[in-house]
């Protein structure tokens, strides 16, 4: 658009200004810029406007929220754009606006500002995000190994349920009432792999009951001292990201996650992504630091607010998390026997490593080379089509843990928990199931048993997938 065009378009909305159409020259007025609050429009203007910028607790741009103003007997409406702005008018004598701003997965927000007839006023309204209770999984540190019937027809099992609540805060006082193990039977509709025993192929998928459904056994196991660490938080940019996260909550929680660094730990940021489609700056990978400590992560948020218009492409995730992994592995500023993970969060399954069975080859081979380098790796799954199988397989062979949230408002309170759970300063829950398969030889050695979790708490619950490996 040439500047002479810009002008035109200006005198234009101006005029229509002065025709008291006060909403349908909102966009026209914006779209002619200003100065800062309280700036005059042309005195024949008798509208009083409010340009409404929303962002969130780390000042970041919400776009798409709701702005509803109130004055007098009017009421106008107007949805941000992706600076977070919005642009509401009143016809209205002068006085103060009641106004309310919503958003999915915020908390609404109300204020108040005044309007003055001729003139634009600027409001900056920040809106903190919603969360709920979530938890996660990791193998039993106990010893106690998988022990399997006659018949190989039930198993008895050990798991560590990590359950906290919408601050992250560690969820105490759960009993054995508080946990009940979910039947699984195998679901038709995902041909491509197992839900509820994985074996050599799906015929070895089989339904199983609890029995009982509580748990034979609970134990609390208390957090150990914190320990610094060095992690690599890698963030999952394919296409399919625009709908199962689409207020970016993955990047808010990622900068309390960096937040929440002692100046003791060592991190790095990464995004992937492949394909032609994809559009973070470097596919299939792109990585921000390293740096050290809370202070020297703020550096690069700006770098994750650029992620929420990066999105698009397939999802290349164990060439990513190997890539990064050798980086965090072969860092020369870590220091020796400081603790090494990547943080893995994606919302659905490899798309490069084809079948089946070829993508447990590729995921074995991920094990292999994060347990010889001594790299743990915690995978952050959201929403019911990610591959549980594959998250919680490598969380929990190399010593992390599987978090699992079913919705964006889960989010905040998991990646708040993966410092601790880096730092081994979290709580958890050791509880003891015996399942029983409806046929012999189900639980033969080599397969696994995928399962689901009912955690409740107060009036709600969640669920908390897990694995566990048949010796």
């Amino acid at each position: 658009m040439t500047d002479s065009t810009s002008r035109a378009d200006c005198a234009i909305g101006r005029r229509w200004l002065t025709t008291w159409l006060a909403l349908a020259v909102t966009v026209a007025v914006a779209a002619c810029g200003g100065g800062g609050g309280g700036s005059s429009l042309p005195p024949a203007s008798s509208v009083g406007f409010l340009q409404v910028t929303v962002t969130d607790a780390f000042g970041a741009a919400v776009p798409d929220a709701t702005v509803s103003g109130t004055l007098g007997g009017s009421t106008q409406t107007a949805t941000t754009n992706p600076a977070g702005i919005a642009v509401i008018g009143f016809n209205e004598p002068n006085g103060t606006a009641s106004l309310t701003v919503t958003r999915a997965s915020f908390r609404e927000r109300t204020a108040t500002a005044d309007v003055v007839r001729g003139q634009r006023r600027d409001v900056t309204i920040t809106l903190d995000r919603t969360t709920a209770p979530a938890g996660g999984s990791l193998t039993t540190r106990s010893g106690f190994a998988p022990d399997v019937g006659m018949s190989q027809q039930t198993l008895t099992f050990e798991i560590e349920v990590v359950a906290v609540d919408g601050d992250g805060q560690p969820l105490h006082g759960l009993d054995a009432s508080s946990f009940v193990l979910l039947p699984c039977a195998p679901d038709a509709a995902t041909v491509d792999r197992a839900d509820c025993v994985r074996g050599t192929s799906l015929a070895h998928d089989v339904a199983y009951t609890p029995v009982p459904a509580t748990p034979l056994q609970l134990e609390v196991v208390a957090g150990g001292t914190p320990q610094p660490y060095a992690a690599a938080l890698l963030l999952d940019q394919s296409g399919s990201i625009a709908q199962s996260d689409p207020t970016g909550a993955r990047l808010y929680s990622a900068k309390v996650f960096l937040s929440g660094l002692g100046s003791g730990d060592a991190a790095r940021i990464a995004a992937f992504a492949g394909g032609s489609d994809a559009r973070i700056p470097t596919p299939p990978l792109a990585t921000f630091g390293p740096f050290r400590g809370a202070a020297g992560a703020t550096a690069f948020f700006p770098d994750l607010d650029a992620l929420a218009q990066q999105v698009g492409g397939n999802t290349p995730m164990y060439a990513a998390l190997d890539t990064l992994r050798d980086s965090v592995a072969t860092d020369p500023s870590v220091a020796p026997g400081q603790g090494k993970a990547v943080v893995l969060f994606t919302d659905g399954i490899d798309t490069d490593c084809g079948n089946a069975a070829a993508c447990l080859a590729r995921r074995s081979q991920s094990v292999t080379g994060a347990l010889a380098q001594g790299v743990r790796v915690f995978t952050i799954g959201l929403s019911r089509q990610i591959d549980v199988d594959a998250l919680a397989d490598l969380s929990n062979r190399t010593g992390g843990a599987f978090l699992y949230a079913e919705s964006a408002e889960q989010l905040l309170p998991l990646y708040g928990t993966v410092g601790r759970l880096l730092s081994l300063s979290l709580p958890t829950y050791r509880l003891r199931w015996t399942v029983q398969a409806d046929a012999p030889g189900a639980f033969a050695s080599g397969r696994a048993l995928l399962g689901r979790i009912e955690v409740r708490h107060g009036s709600g619950t969640f669920e908390v997938p897990f694995i566990v490996g048949i010796p």
